[in-house]
Order: structure tokens, then C-alpha cells, then sequence
């Protein structure tokens, strides 16, 4: 309980922050191998509502809550969701663009990179290999050609 006050008072909020905070980080870390440590907003909160009565801005005050920890997490923008990233990575301009294109289908291509925003294959393997090695999306080799996948992304993921 000590602990509790302490970081509460430490980070200046009160005891519903500091215990959604430790709810979100505790359901991101769980959830990190299937989402590489991005996860739709709605899907974490329905992780977390469990007959607690929970607002999306409560979620997002919680996460803002965690800054002082150096922790990685915030709330961005792919598309039209808002997703939680609880990795300490920043989204460069290109990574970002290449996660807006997943946003209809959940996944992209090469292909579509290059059609959609007119790089160079450098530039596309330069950002799909980032994307890859911090586990932010799943290749699917099978498919023709390779298609990308957001596990974030994914419905009713966990």
C-alpha cells in the first residue's frame, strides 16, 4: 500500500490512474507477443473492463500518467484507430505511413508501398526490415506477393 501512495503521489495522480496504469501495462506486456507491442485501443480496453465502467480518455490519461516512467508507452494514430504502443520505440514518418496502409485490410505488400507512396525499394526494405525486426508486423511468405500483417490490427486479438 506504501508503494502505491508512493508512485501515486510521485507521478501526481490519484489511485484510479496509477491502478488503470498498472492494469494497461500489465495487459500490453501480456499481449506484446501477439501484438508486438501495438494494440487497438478498444481491444485493451475490452481486456481491461471487467464491470469497471472505463472511458477511452481514462485510458488515455493513465498511459499520459506513465511518462514519467520512461516507460514507451502512448497512444498513437494508424488509420482510423487509435492504437497503445507499449514499446520505447519512436514511429518514424515512414514506418507510420507504411501502418496507415494496413489500416483497411490489416495488412500490406511491397507492392502497395511502392504504389501508394512512391518510394524506392530501399527505402521500402529499409522500412519493412525495421518493422519486422521490432515485431510490429508478421510476414505471411506464403501469400503472393509476401503481404505484411499489423497483429495489432487484427480483431478480438487474445
Amino acid at each position: 500500500a506504501s508503494s502505491k501512495g508512493f508512485w501515486a503521489e510521485m507521478l501526481g495522480i490519484g489511485d484510479f490512474y496509477y491502478e488503470l496504469g498498472v492494469k494497461i501495462v500489465e495487459a500490453s506486456l501480456k499481449l506484446r507477443e501477439q501484438t508486438g507491442g501495438l494494440i487497438d485501443l478498444q481491444t485493451l480496453k475490452k481486456k481491461l473492463v471487467k464491470g469497471d465502467q472505463i472511458e477511452d480518455d481514462d485510458i488515455v490519461k493513465a498511459i499520459d500518467t506513465l511518462k514519467p516512467l520512461g516507460s514507451g508507452f502512448k497512444v498513437i494514430t494508424i488509420g482510423k484507430h487509435k492504437m497503445v504502443q507499449s514499446v520505447p520505440r519512436e514511429m518514424s514518418t515512414d514506418t507510420t505511413a507504411v501502418l496507415n496502409l494496413a489500416d483497411q485490410r490489416g495488412f500490406f505488400t511491397a507492392d502497395v508501398i511502392k504504389s501508394s507512396l512512391n518510394w524506392p525499394e530501399q527505402r521500402i526494405d529499409n522500412c519493412i526490415d525495421s518493422l519486422l525486426s521490432e515485431g510490429l508486423v508478421w510476414i505471411d511468405e506464403q501469400a503472393s506477393p509476401k503481404q505484411f500483417w499489423v497483429p495489432g490490427l487484427f480483431a478480438g486479438i487474445a
